[in-house]
């Protein structure tokens, strides 16, 4: 997120001399808004003919029946667009295209060369007019996710880098669709696109995070940790174990979680409903910039939605603020805990220099 004070208003009031410990130096008081800036999010979501053919207890209830991963991924966007439309501007990628073909072959990995719904402003409804609804989706091919990453970033990049950016892959298998070396061993044209695991994707995210600032924050569907390697075969399944390709990924990415599982592993529908939510409100940066360095910095006020927050020593488990450099220069803070979700509910906060007592 960022920040910006152009329209704030920015006023001083400037006490009388002598009224300020700091002697000759007039330290000044001001108050100022913060507005937030909503960041610029690329949902990058696997279309794969095994969104729709696999099937998952979607309400972790076992009398109910199970409904497709399609079917759960299609109502937790529309949930996550919906709830944080005002707070996010959101686009969609999707791998395969819609144009992707049931085969053995490379028309089982077309991508879009730019996405199905660009980065914008209030975009939840548009989000949502180009997911096929369930009982009508016609899922086709294999997960070219390498792809679909890389035309999701182009288009990141052509936006406002003063704007943060970010990723947010979601897929329910290994990357396929890289580059073949060898068909002669292949039953069909292009086969080994998809019965070989794409390396590039761990390169691509590294390089967006290293190199352009955006992270990737990865979402597994329904991912055994215990699979190991997946049989090579007719079916094109690629030889790789999904559990660890998709740590190597989120690692890469810069987002990944502490343990041993380091990306979002959802087991159903609810699980998955949790991840988004919750990489939804991480990507507010909640470190916010100053107009200016405070000349009284143990006087400073921060008010996020109507609640004066304390100055706090450990960012990690308190809920309040610190700056960011606590030796100085004082010019940036950044909102801990329930502060920080306080900010991205608000989308404002407010700021005010204050001076020493007299004497």
């Amino acid at each position: 997120m960022s920040v910006s004070d152009d329209d704030a208003g920015v006023t001083t009031d400037t006490p009388a001399d002598g009224d300020s410990s700091t002697g000759e130096m007039n330290c000044g008081e001001e108050n100022f808004q913060l507005d937030a800036v909503p960041p610029n999010v690329m949902l990058v979501l696997d279309r794969s003919g095994s969104m729709a053919d696999n099937v998952w207890d979607g309400d972790a209830r076992p009398g109910t029946p199970d409904v497709t991963r399609w079917n759960s991924l299609y109502n937790v966007v529309d949930s996550v667009t919906s709830s944080f439309n005002a707070d996010i501007n959101f686009g969609a990628q999707y791998f395969p295209s819609a144009s992707a073909q049931d085969q053995l072959g490379t028309l089982a990995c077309l991508v879009n060369n730019s996405p199905e719904v660009a980065v914008d402003a209030m975009n939840a409804e548009a989000v949502l007019a180009s997911l096929e609804p369930a009982d009508t989706a016609d899922l086709m091919g294999a997960t070219p996710a390498t792809a679909g990453v890389q035309s999701a970033l182009s288009h990141l990049q052509g936006l406002d880098d003063g704007v943060d950016r970010f990723i947010i892959l979601v897929t329910d298998g290994a990357a396929n669709c890289g580059e073949a070396s060898d068909e002669t061993n292949c039953p069909g044209l292009g086969c080994e696109l998809m019965e070989n695991y794409d390396d590039g994707l761990p390169t691509l995210v590294a390089s967006a995070f290293d190199d352009e600032g955006i992270p990737t924050y990865v979402v597994g569907i329904d991912v055994d940790p215990t699979a190991g390697l997946v049989g090579v075969g007719d079916d094109g399944q690629v030889e790789a174990d999904t559990f660890v390709r998709l740590n190597d990924v989120a690692v890469a990415g810069g987002r990944a979680l502490d343990g041993d599982e380091k990306f979002f592993n959802a087991q159903n529908e609810i699980e998955l409903q949790s991840a988004l939510d919750e990489i939804a409100g991480q990507v507010f940066s909640c470190t916010l910039p100053l107009a200016n360095e405070p000349l009284a910095p143990d006087f400073v006020v921060v008010e996020v939605g109507g609640m004066v927050w304390d100055q706090v020593s450990d960012c990690g488990t308190e809920d309040g603020w610190v700056y960011t450099n606590p030796k100085g220069p004082f010019d940036a803070i950044e909102l801990c805990g329930e502060a920080c979700s306080a900010l991205g509910q608000q989308g404002n906060l407010d700021v005010t220099y204050g001076c020493p007592p007299p004497g």
